[in-house]
């Protein structure tokens, strides 16, 4: 009679724990981590919505391209296992994909907590001309760049780095920094947020950028490298209010357009151009 999967996941974790245990006073050299990478694209049509859930540890990496066809590169890692071993568990959890033409659901899954590390990273394309995405991540950072569309990303703990996005783009991160670089002459679409609760924030802009800035942070220093702006013929340096530690900088770019915001609870903030073509 065939074991039944849980089963042979128990008795992998049990001998792993088993054979640490006896090899605790004389550990054996460190045991290479076991990498399976992967693969797989799908016709996938502009206008679509993708839902990706990493529930494992790992940075994923979203870009934008000329084709209606979304493509999953995977590599999933397992340490501190013989390769056997690592190979039958990573069977256990594999990474979910699931789509029709017009929407997918990406997901990584490991085992519950567990001495047996996984992680699991994965570079995604998309339609740049329009894919709403909606993220989230448990730990590890995210990168998105060269896509239209609506965005959602929530991370737990991570890093975030954004580029030549338009559309309607919100992200938060509880611990994490912020790397923002817009392009173009102004935001086309609804709106751009990015929040962190814990971590700093850099934003870089096109000198005749146009948008409504909303920049704060409630523990921590706004630093603007960024032209002057003309307001009633006369130019004016962008300036930043402070109110106890809070520090808070309102203003519109340009010829002033969507908002554009920044935030986090504790961390700084810097405003730069970016270099002209």
């Amino acid at each position: 009679m065939k074991p039944r999967p849980e089963a042979v996941l128990a008795a992998l974790l049990a001998s792993w724990v088993i054979a640490g245990s006896a090899h605790h006073r004389e550990r054996p050299a460190a045991q290479a981590p076991y990498v399976e990478r992967a693969r797989r694209e799908f016709a996938f049509y502009p206008g679509g919505k993708i839902e990706l859930i990493a529930a494992l540890p790992g940075n994923v990496e979203i870009e934008g391209w000329e084709r209606a066809a979304v493509a999953v590169e995977s590599e999933r890692i397992v340490y501190y296992l013989a390769d056997e071993q690592a190979r039958a568990l990573a069977a256990q959890y594999p990474l979910r994909i699931r789509h029709g033409q017009t929407s997918a659901t990406i997901a990584t899954q490991g085992p519950p907590a567990s001495p047996i590390a996984m992680e699991a990273n994965l570079k995604i394309r998309v339609p740049a001309a329009r894919t709403d995405l909606q993220i989230r991540i448990f730990k590890g950072d995210l990168s998105v760049r060269g896509v239209n569309g609506w965005v959602e990303a929530n991370l737990t703990q991570g890093n975030l780095a954004v580029s030549s996005v338009q559309g309607y783009f919100s992200a938060i991160t509880k611990e994490g920094d912020l790397d923002v670089e817009l392009g173009g002459r102004r935001w086309s679409g609804q709106g751009f947020s990015a929040v962190t609760q814990r971590g700093s924030a850099d934003l870089r802009l096109p000198p005749d950028y146009s948008a409504a800035l909303q920049l704060e942070t409630l523990d921590g220093d706004i630093t603007v490298d960024y032209p002057e702006q003309t307001v009633e013929g006369e130019r004016v340096a962008l300036h930043v209010l402070v109110k106890n530690k809070a520090r808070r900088l309102t203003a519109s770019v340009g010829e002033g357009g969507a908002p554009v915001k920044i935030q986090t609870q504790s961390g700084d903030i810097r405003l730069s151009a970016t270099a002209k073509p």
